[in-house]
């Protein structure tokens, strides 16, 4: 019974670690998303008409709310 009881508790540890490193992956996914997609806005900031990426700029910063984000962007 005991080898059984031991068995089931390193299954358990090694669901625990699987589960831990599925997060640690969608983490990663996430930011690597999130750079993705502040490239794109970058670069279509440079490549449309100045008003229109006035415009955007306005509608991004609004949306920025942490002290520290606003403080490293200058806003």
């Amino acid at each position: 019974m005991a080898d059984l009881d031991q068995q089931i508790e390193q299954t358990r540890a090694k669901l625990r670690d699987l589960q831990a490193r599925a997060s640690k992956q969608r983490r990663r996914d996430e930011t690597r998303k999130k750079i993705i997609y502040g490239s794109a806005v970058l670069k279509l900031l440079e490549e449309i008409e100045r008003d229109k990426a006035d415009r955007l700029l306005k509608l991004l910063h609004e949306r920025i709310s942490r002290d520290s984000d606003r403080e490293l962007l200058g806003l």
